[in-house]
């Protein structure tokens, strides 16, 4: 295993990311990020004002501190748009390099979008989208066909630079939002494979994206904390642009969702958004948690540019069942018997729609939590799969997922879960009841660990359901387990149960 460090010297935000990488998977355990704004320090002859440069420099040999502290065995640090924009960037790289022992890696803005098709495509199950990351400096905009890189282009504004060009650090002008807007527009029309992009979902990259996501979240009171693969619908990215664009800074500092470090740059970012959706014809805003940084991360496990995950999902439960140490034999054994007794039991459960992606997660993933304990190992598989980012999966599957797999035991989950079900419909409330038995039967018919049970055949005979178990070795340990089901057989499907 090794620890690997990458400092991202932003134009608004320098940011550390540390990770245990282990073979084809990354793990990261520790972060930290300083608003430097950089960009800001640039004056009109392009030059990075000696209070800027000193700061940033500062705050970068703080930061390679840290990774040594923390036996990082290797630190990678890239630069983006602020220093592209200097003059006297040389000036930045050799003290970095001279007097902290570090060597600074200047992205050009194509490298640096290609990396956030690498970090975004590696984290999302999308053929086809449109990504824009949106930075202090610059912004970054990609189309990907068939999970491929097509097109790619770096725009030369940021949040930053917006807000000085046109005054909206306060509450802005209406004529300077006008030429904001027409400025904008014109960066996007002079993009000729933008047309390519017509009604595709615009998935966002970036601390700005990701406070539009925040600020949604929190007017809907949305139970869920993942911010990865929340979608906000155009019409809300645009009541969002109205109104920061309305209000003063300091009304903005008070919008639930909006870091107060953030709300002065805050308009021109979301106003390019907005735009990009309005000129595209886009119907919604998907965010990626993953961007640069995670592409650099996934660049370094094997998944770079020429060689993407072709799929996202497996990639991101793999990761969690290697951090978390899972028996991957009994899961696959879970996950087959899970899958039989769904295909088998069609006529009993009635479930039309396909389930193979919460089946498979629920599987694979329902004992994470012994990693803390083996006691109540469900209610910490609920507590793991909630709060860790599972990639590639809508909210819902992967709630839906989390609950049926926190019930894969004879004990019932006692956690609160109502204010996250709130969010499910009668129906889906009702799939998560039929999955949770199915789960604890395939759990049961594996309860040796020693996958005795080889396969499995169901038949309904008037009101009974026979459930035959093809084996080699004795099972009386799955049976008997499998017999404290019975009763909640019957309620849920309105059948007995017998196993043979």
């Amino acid at each position: 295993m090794m620890k690997y460090g990458i400092i991202d010297i932003g134009s608004n935000t320098f940011r550390l990311i540390i990770a245990d990488i282990l073979k084809d998977t990354y793990f990261i355990t520790d972060g930290f990020k300083e608003n430097v704004r950089l960009s800001a320090g640039i004056d009109q002859n392009g030059k990075l004002s000696q209070e800027k440069m000193e700061y940033g420099l500062k705050t970068l040999k703080m930061l390679v501190n840290y990774c040594k502290i923390s036996q990082c065995d290797e630190i990678r640090v890239v630069a983006t748009a602020a220093l592209r924009k200097a003059t006297n960037r040389q000036d930045f790289i050799d003290f970095a390099r001279q007097n902290i022992g570090i060597e600074v890696e200047l992205l050009p803005g194509e490298l640096e979008a290609e990396y956030d098709y690498v970090g975004s495509v590696n984290a999302i199950n999308l053929k086809d989208y449109l990504f824009m990351d949106i930075g202090g400096g610059s912004t970054e905009i990609g189309l990907i066909k068939n999970r491929s890189l097509v097109n790619v282009i770096s725009l030369p504004f940021g949040s930053v630079d917006l807000a000085q060009n046109y005054n909206l650090s306060d509450k802005p002008a209406e004529k300077d939002l006008k030429k904001l807007e027409k400025y904008i527009l014109s960066q996007y029309k002079e993009v000729e494979w933008l047309k390519k992009a017509k009604g595709l979902p615009l998935v966002g990259i970036g601390g700005t994206i990701r406070n539009m996501g925040k600020i949604q979240t929190r007017k809907e009171d949305y139970p869920l904390s993942a911010i990865h693969l929340y979608t906000i619908s155009v019409d809300n990215v645009f009541d969002i642009y109205d109104t920061v664009s309305s209000i003063s800074n300091k009304d903005r500092e008070n919008i639930n969702g909006l870091g107060k470090d953030r709300a002065d740059i805050f308009v021109g970012a979301c106003g390019a958004v907005k735009l990009l959706l309005e000129y595209c014809e886009g119907e919604k805003l998907i965010i990626s948690r993953d961007g640069l940084r995670e592409g650099l991360l996934f660049e370094k496990i094997g998944y770079g540019k020429n060689h993407v995950a072709q799929n996202p999902l497996e990639l991101s439960v793999n990761n969690m069942m290697i951090v978390y140490d899972v028996d991957r034999k009994h899961a696959e054994h879970v996950l087959f018997l899970f899958k039989k007794l769904f295909e088998e039991l069609q006529e009993v459960h009635m479930i039309q729609e396909d389930q193979s992606e919460i089946i498979y997660i629920a599987s694979m993933l329902h004992d994470v939590g012994k990693m803390i304990d083996y006691k109540n190992h469900h209610e910490h598989t609920f507590y793991i799969m909630l709060n860790s980012i599972l990639k590639a999966v809508e909210h819902k599957k992967h709630l839906i997922a989390t609950v049926v797999a926190g019930n894969h035991t004879s004990s019932k989950l006692k956690n609160e879960i109502e204010k996250y079900t709130k969010i499910l419909s009668k129906e889906e409330l009702e799939l998560i009841d039929k999955l949770s038995l199915l789960i604890k039967l395939a759990e049961g018919l594996d309860r040796s660990l020693s996958r005795k049970v080889k396969d499995i055949m169901c038949r309904r005979v008037d009101n009974y359901v026979i459930i035959k178990t093809i084996n080699y070795d004795d099972i009386s340990l799955e049976t008997a387990y499998l017999k404290t089901f019975e009763s909640d057989f019957e309620k849920t499907f309105g059948y007995k149960m017998i196993v043979v």
